[in-house]
């Protein structure tokens, strides 16, 4: 004869609800970091081609130049 018990704890999980807490808090840290890059997004823009190139940047570019440590190009 098998005998099987199961029970289940009445109190809520840390572990989902600091899960939770870091994901909200990491988006709002991303769209905060977002929001600082788009500064230098638009200066870069404001430069001429002659600037930019003088950077090493293609006006085509720029953006990916500015987020490049995000997306590991």
């Amino acid at each position: 004869m098998a005998f099987f018990s199961d029970t289940v704890s009445a109190q809520p999980q840390a572990g989902i609800l600091s899960k939770v807490g870091a994901s909200i808090a990491s988006a709002f840290s991303r769209i905060i970091e977002a929001q600082d890059r788009s500064h230098e997004v638009r200066r870069l823009e404001a430069l001429s081609d002659v600037q930019l190139a003088e950077m090493g940047i293609a006006r085509q570019d720029i953006v990916r130049h500015v987020f490049r440590d995000v997306y590991g190009i």
